[in-house]
């Protein structure tokens, strides 16, 4: 099972989309190269200072539940905060893991 790591190159691009740019679609395209490259989870971690986590985190995953061919596989979604997880868990239909990590 391939699952991205924190220091990963797609993590930290994604990451640059998401806090410099705010392009959910450019992170929508991270997702999709994850699916076609192999990946069997894709890992979403919205924790940034800088970002209003939980609500990207719900409008990332809604974009995700409408692209067939990144939904098919699992989610799995990482915070070291609880409501960053629970507005994800709200969004996402079918398989889901959850990962938090303590500060």
């Amino acid at each position: 099972m391939w699952v991205n790591g924190p220091t990963s190159r797609a993590r930290l691009r994604f990451l640059k989309l998401i806090k410099e740019d705010e392009d959910l679609d450019a992170a929508l395209e991270v997702a999709r190269q994850q699916v076609e490259n192999g990946a069997q989870i894709i890992d979403i971690c919205m924790d940034e200072g800088m970002l209003e986590s939980e609500q990207l985190m719900a409008d990332f995953l809604k974009l995700i539940a409408s692209e067939p061919d990144i939904s098919r596989v699992p989610i799995m979604i990482d915070s070291s905060k609880w409501s960053v997880i629970e507005a994800g868990l709200r969004c996402v239909q079918g398989k889901c893991a959850s990962s938090i990590r303590s500060a």
